[in-house]
This record gives C-alpha cells, structure tokens and sequence, in this order.
C-alpha cells in the first residue's frame, strides 16, 4: 500500500525549497530575458539599441553540444563466455530505449531529449528531468524520459541522494482534465482563463500530482523504483561555496551554483548595449539636429518639417532658425567599445568561430582561438554525459527488478548497423557498467585530428600504434571494426577473388541475382585457373624430386617405328605413378566435395 502524504506537506516542501534557492532561480531567469533579447531601455526621448550578441552566443554553443556524437560502450574486462555477447545487448538496450524515448517526446511535439538537455544545461546552468519505466493498461512497456527545466525543479538531498523531488509548472484548466482525467469545478478557483500550478512529486517510493490550492490530480501511486526517479545536476566544477565575511551572503554563492554560458559576460552585455544607444542617438541627432529659434515674443514655431527636401521657412525681420551644435564623441569611445568587445570573446566565442576573419590567420593561430572555447564546451559536455549516465541507470535497474517482461528494441549500433530484437532482463544480468561519452566537433577537429594521425603513423618506426590513433586521437566508436574492415579492403586490393566475393554478396544483397550469377561463375573460373596453376607446379615439383631414369637401350636399326615408345615418337609420356602412400594431383579424397561444389555452398551461404 502506498504511503499517504498530505498536499499541503508537498506544496510546504516546495515553497520552502523556492525561498532557499530564489537567488539561483532569480539567476537563470535573468539569464533567459538575455537569451529573449528583451529590449534595452535607454529612457525616454533616448534611441535604445540590442544587440543579438547574447542569443547568437548561447545558440553556438548549443549547436557545439547537440553536434557532439554520442559513444556507448561496455568495456570487456573479461575473457568469460558469453559476456561479451552480454555486454553488446545491453549496449543495444541502452540504445533502443533512448530511440525508444526521443520517438515518444517528438510525438508530443517536443524536441529530442538531446536538445533539450543541452537547451537547459547552457542557458539555466542545470539539468535535470524524470526517467521511468510505465505499464500500459495492456501491460505493454514503455519508455518514459522526460527533462524537466531546472529554474521549475525542486529537490531535498539526503545522506544517499535525493529525498524527493517535484516538478512545478503552470497549466491550463483544459490541459490539467485532460492530462489527469478529472473534471475540475467552474468556481473562483479555476477560473477558464487562469493558470493553474501543478505539483507533480516523487520520493523514493510514490509519485502523486496536486494542484495549487490542494485537490489531487493524481493519487498517491508506487513508481517501482528503488530510489526517486529524477536525475538532476549542476554545471561546471565550482561547489557550493559559502564565504566567511559578512560582504559575500550565502544567498549570492547559491545564485553561481551550476553557472550558464553567460557567466563571463552577463553585465558587459549591458554595457554594450548602453554605449551602442549612445552610438544610435548621436547618430539620429546628426539626421535631425535640434533647432535654436529665435523671435520677438519666444513664441515662434515651424509649421513644417524643416529637414524635408523642398521645405520654405517664413521669417519675419529679427527672427532666426538655427541647428544646435552636436555632442563631439569622445576620442577614447572607440577604444572602449573595443575594450568591451575583446572582454566578450574572450568570455565567449571568438569572432573566427562565426566565420568573422578580417585578416589572414595562421592554423597555430586558429588553433589558439579554437582552445579558448573548450573552456566553455568541455563542462557542458560533461554534464551532458552525466545525465545520460543517470537517467540510463535508472532505467535500467527499474528493468532488473524482475517487474517487467522483454522489451522489443530497435535502433543503430555503434558499427551503425541496424538492430531489432527483443531483450530481456537475464539477457543482459551481469553485464558490465556503462560508459556514456559525447565526443564534441568543433570547426576544423577533423582535418586537425588526421594530421595529427598521419604524423603520428608516418615513418618505418610510427610514434604510436594504429590501435591508439583510432581509439585516442581520431577519437573513432568502434577500433576492433574499423580495423576488420581495412584489413578486409587492403585483402580486396591485393586478391583480386576477395574483391569479387564483396561485389557477389552486395549483388545478392540488392536483389539481383543476374549480377550473383555472372560474378559466382567469374570467381569459379578465377579459382579454377590458379588451382590448375598451383597443381601443374606441384606436378613440376615431383618431377624434379624423383630421381633420374636409366637411360634406355638404343634399339636397334631397322626396328618397326610403330613398335617405338610414345615418348621417342614424340607423343605423350605416360602418367607418373606416384609413390606408395601419395595420392596424385585432382584425385578427390572418398567422400570429399569437388572445388566447384565448396565455392558454390560458400556463395549461397
């Protein structure tokens, strides 16, 4: 049975949790009206400039993180049977269930849960989110992994981990009836165009939902797992820190816990803003320059536009239309946008990276630049492969709890073939541990990687083996595969019957039996020829090997020439005998296939 909690005790965990961490959750929400370039106020009467700097920046890096390729692997630290074949399968589980789970987000219109991740690992500091595995009504399993926004995230960490966590978020009436199948009352309290705050909890043994002023959505039901099933996690390597003097409050360290990408440059944005309106109001002055009128009574005004093209200006005697002079920028403006300008790619991306070069640079230079950013990528990448880490853990130890049958998956390997099978629970008992990377690509990596590769393997003597190149700076999935198939097409190179085989197989593989036939009997004829070679050197060989013949008398004059020996006519000799317990060339063993029938079982295999 499960545990009852109150309402009031959830929304009380949750209220509490928001006044602790308001400084962090005030933080991230700043952060996004950057990203949403919310308008810069210059004041009123004032031109107001924007710049796009802030959202441009935070989509690079973005773009860096979904670009990174993601490597699952299962090391084989042992030599037993069959654990190899463990560890393949619970390497295709991971990857069908992550299939499995970004095919039921994007039914709902959402964007893959890499993306998502990645969204709020850059722009909130954070990552967190709900991973499950859920019973149809028709017993049926499916996978359910959905990333929740951190700043609507709210948690208690005990001594092994968290102790409960629960998503809050606004919905709409029509959504919460139809999410949770309840009818909701047409009063004050849920009013048709109100938001309504949803509270969906989960501690280590329940999951229940409830609304803003306390009805539940949804009882209070086992979740099956063994531990709350919520993954979160900060950004970046800085603990929370607490300072010791009075200047520095707790409440300002908890707002740099789990820092975003605008962590360098958050107030230079506005400075930048602030000295481009600037830029923007002299700019429009210098259009339309205030005007000096004078007249008798200080009453005088223009009934038309005077910087108009064709404007006539009446002035009676001692009046006067003068423009006022314009504000003189100061000399040190230019190199103090500069200034700002280089604080900001040093705490950002470079220039170079959007494709910005004003001169020629050096691939040292380049390489230089390209570093900087690693600074930026690296910890979100690292966050990347800890969510993933985590939500696919507690995946699968909801699979291993004996609660839930096979699971039909389908989805590519890591040698990018094409995989569905089922899989069970004891298919995959014993296995090793997961090991989740997600190997980044910035501008230039890959032809900066070969290279390096090609440098490293050149010469008689290579600075490393192959088996390293691959594995540590190409920085390639799969280095057992990959060797097997330059093994395969160095042996296509040099056997010119391996080449024939690959082109038979793909024949037989597109459908085309006519191109099989031709190649099958092309592959016939090539072995036959070198077996014919191969026997009549062997044949050569015997030859030498036996010891020479006496030579035969001379016969006689007058002997009848169709009494000769064949040999002395020119003919044939007569087939060597070979020697006691050889078999001769082409003589087929009892009961062997002939040369045809192996290379015709081989090609329909």
């Amino acid at each position: 049975m499960a545990k009852r909690i109150k309402p009031e005790q959830i929304i009380d965990k949750v209220e509490s949790h928001y006044e602790a961490t308001e400084p962090l959750r005030n933080r991230m929400d700043k952060d996004y009206s950057l990203y949403r370039l919310d308008p810069y106020d210059a004041g009123d009467g004032y031109q107001s400039y924007t710049s796009n700097e802030p959202s441009t920046y935070a989509d690079k890096i973005i773009s860096f993180v979904t670009g990174s390729e993601m490597v699952v692997r299962i090391p084989n630290v042992s030599e037993k049977e069959g654990d190899r074949e463990k560890n393949n399968k619970k390497e295709k589980f991971f990857l069908g269930i992550l299939r499995s789970a970004d095919e039921r987000i994007k039914r709902h219109s959402m964007p893959s849960i890499k993306n998502q991740l990645s969204w709020y690992i850059a722009l909130r500091g954070w990552y967190a989110g709900r991973a499950l595995l859920v019973k149809d009504k028709d017993e049926s399993t499916y996978v359910d992994i959905t990333p929740w926004d951190p700043m609507h995230t709210y948690w208690s960490l005990g001594s092994e981990g968290l102790e409960w966590a629960c998503y809050k978020v606004k919905k709409s009436k029509d959504l919460v009836e139809s999410q949770y199948n309840i009818r909701l009352p047409r009063n004050e309290d849920y009013d048709d165009e109100d938001w309504i705050d949803v509270y969906d909890y989960y501690d280590k043994e329940i999951n229940t939902v409830v609304l803003s002023n306390g009805r539940v959505a949804k009882k209070a039901t086992p979740h099956g797992a063994d531990r709350v099933p919520v993954f979160l996690g900060p950004v970046g390597s800085a603990p929370m820190i607490q300072a010791l003097n009075d200047i520095t409050p707790i409440d300002d360290t908890i707002a740099d816990y789990g820092e975003s990408v605008y962590k360098h440059n958050r107030d230079n944005y506005e400075k930048n803003n602030q000295i481009m309106s600037i830029m923007l109001e002299l700019t429009s002055r210098a259009r339309r320059q205030g005007l000096k009128i004078t007249s008798r009574d200080g009453m005088k005004t223009l009934d038309e536009d005077p910087y108009k093209e064709g404007t006539e200006i009446s002035l009676a005697q001692g009046e006067n239309v003068e423009p006022l002079g314009l504000m003189e920028v100061a000399r040190e403006t230019g190199s103090f946008m500069g200034l700002i300008s280089g604080e900001m790619q040093r705490g950002g991306v470079p220039h170079t990276l959007y494709g910005d070069i004003q001169f020629q640079l050096s691939g040292f230079a380049i390489n230089t630049l390209r570093q900087g950013i690693d600074s930026l990528i690296s910890p979100r990448i690292e966050a990347l492969e800890s969510a993933y880490t985590d939500f696919c853990m507690l995946i699968c130890d909801q699979y291993m709890s004996e609660s839930f049958d096979s699971m039909e998956l389908s989805g590519q390997d890591m040698n990018r073939q094409y995989f569905k099978e089922k899989i069970s629970p004891s298919s995959i008992k014993g296995a090793g541990d997961i090991q989740i990377t997600f190997v980044g690509q910035l501008p230039q990596d890959d032809l900066t990687k070969m290279n390096m590769a090609q440098i490293a393997r050149d010469g008689e003597a290579p600075l490393l083996p192959d088996i390293f190149i691959r594995d540590k700076i190409l920085g390639l999935q799969d280095t057992d595969m990959i060797d097997d198939a330059i093994k395969e097409q160095t042996a296509e190179r040099i056997l010119p019957e391996a080449a024939l085989w690959t082109l038979l197989q793909s024949a037989e593989d597109r459908g085309r039996p006519d191109l099989a036939q031709f190649y099958y009997g092309e592959l016939i004829t090539m072995m036959n020829e070198k077996q014919t070679k191969r026997i009549q050197s062997m044949q050569q060989l015997q030859q030498a090997a036996q010891p020479p013949q006496p030579q035969q008398p001379q016969q006689p004059r007058g002997m009848d020439p169709r009494v000769m020996p064949n040999a002395m006519m020119g003919g044939p000799p007569p087939t060597p005998t070979p020697p006691q317990g050889m078999v001769a060339p082409q003589t087929p063993r009892p009961g062997a296939m002939s040369q045809e029938e192996q290379i015709r079982r081989q090609a329909l295999r």
